[in-house]
């Protein structure tokens, strides 16, 4: 089995970015610790710290903090494994193996850390239980680093237009350049030093509660999913008046169904009514009807002049009769209004 670490992947822009960094400052420091009265004992100190900030540096960057059994487990392939012996009693479908309950599988190392605090992308590497020590120890260094370079630096931003830099040969020739060089770098190391001192009060923070950066992330999550007895107290007084809401609102719907039914029924006796007087007028007109027809018979088969006359008379005046009649019945047709109820009317 290959080993893992931060070195053994591909680098990430960030992992490039402090590397960059990291031996800029330190160069520029250097340089810079030459224009101190007491340049000897600021080289002793810095190398010091240097030091022990790169082994720390160098030992989590380079560790491989997969976990023990599944490397033991992977090694072994093909022979039994007593994972009860070792009560595991996890299994990581990923990489096939049994781990500890505090084991948790990396997604951008794609593999099972031991003890895993976090995935640190400044070293490209998974912090866990084998290099945590150490990763504890390259921040706080890191950070005494960065305050004595801010210090440094500025001391050399207040004696700028002295003559001490003038008499080192490399700030006769690039003066302007390298004080850019050191504003940037004064910024970018106050930016750092902020982060840094950040992530070391949130670790002493983990270690009072004896969790891990991991740990500490999930109860956030649980915290933000799982509400508080208050925001409960509102979501249930929020249901009971949607079910108020939805009760008003069933009962105006059985309202409204009530009220359209009634508006039917009144419809239909209007149209019905309509529909006998339209039976009435059908049979007052087939009546009419019969009786003109037999006054036309009377007309044309009557024997005497006097008789067709008379016939005539009362066929004429019956006809006009017949045509008030229609009138009188079409203008109370017309104040009658049948309308049929709307949709609209009762939502």
């Amino acid at each position: 089995m290959k080993v893992r670490s931060g070195c053994s992947q591909y680098p990430s822009l960030l992992q490039i970015f402090i590397i960059v960094f990291y031996v800029l400052n330190t160069v520029m420091t250097y340089i810079h610790i030459m224009i101190l009265e007491e340049h000897t004992a600021h080289y002793i100190i810095f190398s010091i710290l240097l030091s022990i900030s790169g082994y720390f540096c160098i030992k989590t960057t380079i560790c491989d903090p997969t976990d023990s059994y599944v490397i033991q487990q992977q090694k072994s392939r093909g022979t039994p494994f007593d994972y009860e012996e070792h009560q595991l009693n996890q299994f990581c479908e990923l990489c096939i193996a049994y781990v500890k309950e505090t084991t948790k599988h990396c997604k951008q190392c794609n593999r099972c850390c031991e003890d895993f605090d976090h995935h640190c992308r400044w070293i490209n590497n998974c912090v866990g239980g084998k290099n945590y020590k150490q990763f504890i120890g390259m921040i706080v260094f890191t950070f005494i680093i960065l305050i004595y370079s801010i210090i440094v630096n500025g001391r050399v931003i207040s004696q700028y237009n002295k003559q001490e830099l003038e008499t080192l040969t490399i700030y006769s020739k690039y003066k302007r350049s390298l004080l850019i060089i050191t504003i940037v770098l004064l910024v970018l190391e106050t930016i750092a030093s902020l982060l840094l001192l950040q992530l070391i009060v949130f670790h002493i923070y983990l270690w009072k509660k004896g969790i891990s950066t991991y740990e500490y992330i999930i109860q956030r999550r649980s915290k933000q999913v799982q509400p508080s007895n208050f925001s409960e107290f509102n979501i249930i007084n929020n249901q009971e008046s949607k079910m108020d809401i939805i009760k008003n609102n069933r009962e105006q719907e059985e309202q409204s169904v009530v009220f359209r039914k009634d508006k039917e029924k009144q419809a239909s006796q209007i149209y019905t009514n309509s529909e006998l007087m339209k039976k009435d007028e059908s049979l007052c007109s087939s009546k009419k009807n019969s009786q003109s027809i037999l006054q036309k018979r009377k007309l044309t088969q009557g024997d005497s002049d006097d008789s067709q006359k008379e016939g005539v008379i009362n066929f004429f005046s019956q006809r006009i009769q017949s045509n008030v009649d229609l009138r009188l019945q079409s203008r109370q047709m017309n104040t009658i209004d049948v309308k049929t109820p709307e949709i609209t009317q009762f939502q």
